[in-house]
């Protein structure tokens, strides 16, 4: 059984459209401009940030495979019934849960798959593949496109399997941590006491090795095609040969942060916002922050919102970790 499903929302959402004008305007208008990374995030800046992944440089998506491989028979002892759900928050292509997948199919689980994305044609391609590779097995999986919570909602509210979660690469260290403290806070509330979170943390390593990571032409393609999208959606003039990338490390902010930099003086037109914004010569645009952990870090950060830690999973040289956590008693 493989479908597709676009969850209901009780909330009002707005449309990706208002979302994607409204987040733009208010990062240009800041005295420091930001603007969210998601934003470079449609079918190409998708590709690209494929093709990042898999640079030797670029170590969390490498290391996570790494521990995905390694412990995939170590992750399967957690569950303790005989059917259960397996469900992945911002599943993206499904790369590294095909690995379980695989796994849990060649043990004769008894599972349901479940991915959720906000993004239609990923949930859906998702799927697809999965329906061409395991027509022929006991695999079901329904792609859900929407909210995370909704998913969850309507998952769990009808029946009482247990449940595996997982929300893996770095979306963590993206958030920033009062974004973080309230994902893991309703996270929290959305599981039950035999259910387990499997999260993923890019951790603390040497400035030089997070330099590498993030400085490339790839990722400098990646950050300019923001501008691109900018261009597309919003009727904008942005020249993207009048920008340059460059990220750092902050030991203030324990982040790595990139930003695009005006290399001149000029003026951007948006013409779906009716505004002009300026930037000064060498104005710095900041695109991306990752914050990164320490173990402790991480413990605190489970404890805070509710959860305790039941085992960390590193790779071979502890650049990254998937911490299984569930429900503090």
């Amino acid at each position: 059984m493989f479908k597709v499903k676009v969850l209901q929302s009780e909330t009002k959402i707005f449309s990706p459209e208002e979302q994607f004008a409204s987040t733009v305007n208010e990062g240009l208008s800041l005295k420091n401009k930001c603007l969210p990374s998601w934003l470079i995030f449609d079918k190409t800046g998708s590709e690209i940030f494929k093709k990042i992944t898999e640079l030797e440089e670029y170590l969390p998506a490498a290391c996570e495979f790494e521990i995905i491989r390694n412990h995939k028979n170590h992750i399967s002892k957690f569950i303790t019934e005989k059917q259960f759900n397996l469900i992945e928050l911002g599943a993206g292509d499904g790369c590294k849960t095909k690995i379980l997948i695989e796994h849990f199919l060649n043990k004769k689980l008894n599972f349901h798959y479940f991915p959720i994305d906000i993004s239609n044609g990923a949930i859906t391609n998702l799927v697809r593949s999965l329906e061409n590779n395991h027509s022929d097995t006991s695999l079901k999986a329904t792609g859900l496109i929407g909210d995370y919570f909704e998913g969850l909602k309507a998952i769990t509210q009808n029946e009482s399997k247990q449940n595996l979660v997982l929300f893996l690469g770095v979306t963590l260290n993206n958030m920033g941590l009062e974004k973080t403290r309230s994902f893991l806070k309703s996270l929290r509330g959305s599981l039950g006491p035999k259910d387990f979170l499997l999260t993923g943390f890019d951790l603390m390593k040497k400035p030089k090795l997070l330099y590498s990571a993030y400085n490339n032409a790839l990722f400098e393609e990646f950050n300019l095609h923001l501008l691109d999208r900018i261009n597309k959606k919003l009727d904008a003039n942005f020249n993207r040969n009048n920008f340059t990338q460059q990220g750092q490390y902050n030991p203030n902010t324990r982040a790595v942060e990139s930003y695009l930099y005006s290399t001149q003086s000029q003026t951007v037109s948006i013409n779906a916002l009716s505004k002009d914004f300026h930037f000064r010569a060498w104005e710095a645009m900041q695109t991306e922050q990752s914050f990164k952990y320490t173990l402790k870090e991480i413990e605190n950060l489970a404890a805070e919102n509710g959860f305790e830690v039941v085992e960390h999973l590193f790779d071979s040289k502890k650049y990254f970790l998937d911490s299984v956590w569930r429900v503090a008693s």
